[in-house]
């Protein structure tokens, strides 16, 4: 029983840690742009545009109507990606990735 108990102290330590460290944005943006290429980012986000739009519209539908919906899911992705395989992000650190992604894929920048 200590065994477990200390176990789950030092996953808590842990997390309490790595939540408490300097986060490192040039870090987290490498690894984003590591594994969402621009081209696959573009894909993503013309699939996303295609979702926020009725068929029968035409192509130009979403930006005339649309406030940057489509590009919050994919920077969503993008950033829940990144949580899921390296650490989680404060809301703080979360607002400095997303700004880091809007200047690496400025087309994800709905106002650009």
């Amino acid at each position: 029983m200590v065994i477990l108990n200390n176990i789950y102290i030092m996953k808590y330590l842990r997390k309490y840690n790595e939540n408490n460290s300097e986060f490192d944005v040039d870090f987290a943006i490498a690894k984003i742009k590591e594994h969402f290429t621009e081209d696959v980012v573009q894909d993503m986000l013309n699939d996303e545009i295609n979702q926020w739009k009725p068929d029968e519209e035409d192509p130009e539908y979403y930006f005339k109507t649309g406030n940057g919906e489509a590009e919050d899911v994919i920077i969503n992705h993008m950033t829940d990606w990144f949580e899921k395989n390296y650490n989680s992000l404060s809301d703080e650190n979360f607002e400095k990735v997303k700004e880091s992604i809007l200047k690496e894929y400025e087309f994800l920048n709905f106002n650009f």
